[in-house]
């Protein structure tokens, strides 16, 4: 009997990737140049948020790299902005974007925004500073602190209703390398975030990882993801697109090479261990 089934796509790297290692031999990072045309898409992204999205890092950081890849499977041309994150959040709503990304998910995001299937899974942790004495063995364990967590960023399910309650107290300065300077100055008591993201603010402040340390459980796992505004009629086809060009990258293993091949040459040196935050 005939085998009728449709071969699999292969996506070998995209071009970008390719040129990366090279660009920062060389001390540049390739330019993207994009289709001039009506049916370009426009995107934006939010800023200081290493490796997953930052203007420093190349193509924008692992999730613009991610975003762009999977709009030329699409074949869609499109840009990507880079900007804060609350004012890119409501630019998209606002109509001057398609979409945005990478959110998890809360109840005010979900009631403006359809949402991808998700870019990726990280698990967050609550830093404190390494001359702290705070322990905490639970999330519930953290009241009576104080977090910080810059404008627009969510404080995920597990720490909402103590924040809403008033049982830790947020502070929301602009960007996060603020919050982990108001977590050596004893302003903050604790910063949540995922470890990528914590050991590239370091590295870029110059701080040693050792000067922070991470209490022994995750907050939570959430998933990253794609969004569009519910107010905009294209969305949902759009999140479709997405969504089909990300479930083809992930057969065959080929999303896994595809991370560890950009992470490889953010961490050339020392990647950061899977086990530890």
């Amino acid at each position: 009997m005939s085998d009728n089934r449709k071969p699999r796509r292969k996506h070998p790297p995209p071009p970008a990737l390719r040129g990366l290692a090279v660009g920062i031999l060389l001390g540049f990072f390739p330019a993207a140049v994009w289709a001039e045309s009506a049916s370009t898409v426009r995107l934006v992204t939010g800023d200081n948020y290493a490796p997953f999205s930052d203007q420093t890092l190349p193509e924008g950081g692992l999730a613009t790299h991610l975003v762009r890849y999977l709009f030329e499977q699409i074949v869609q041309p499109v840009e990507i902005d880079i900007t804060g994150w609350a004012t890119g959040y409501q630019a998209a709503l606002d109509g001057d974007y398609a979409g945005t990304f990478p959110y998890i998910e809360s109840e005010q995001r979900l009631e403006d925004y359809l949402f991808s299937d998700p870019l990726f899974t990280v698990s967050s942790y609550a830093y404190v500073d390494q001359s702290s004495t705070i322990n905490a063995s639970s999330p519930e364990d953290l009241a009576g602190l104080t977090l910080c967590l810059p404008e627009g960023f969510a404080h995920g399910p597990a720490l909402n209703p103590l924040v809403e309650s008033g049982s830790i107290t947020r502070l929301t300065p602009t960007d996060m390398p603020s919050c982990f300077a108001m977590l050596q100055s004893g302003e903050a008591d604790f910063v949540k975030i995922n470890r990528y993201v914590a050991r590239e603010l370091l590295r870029n402040a110059g701080v040693p990882h050792s000067a922070i340390r991470a209490l022994p459980f995750p907050v939570e796992t959430v998933s990253m993801h794609f969004i569009a505004p519910r107010n905009q009629s294209g969305s949902p086809a759009l999140i479709a697109s997405v969504n089909q060009a990300l479930a083809d990258l992930q057969q065959d293993n080929e999303y896994a090479r595809f991370v560890d091949d950009y992470l490889t040459i953010i961490y050339p040196r020392q990647m950061p261990s899977s086990s530890a935050p």
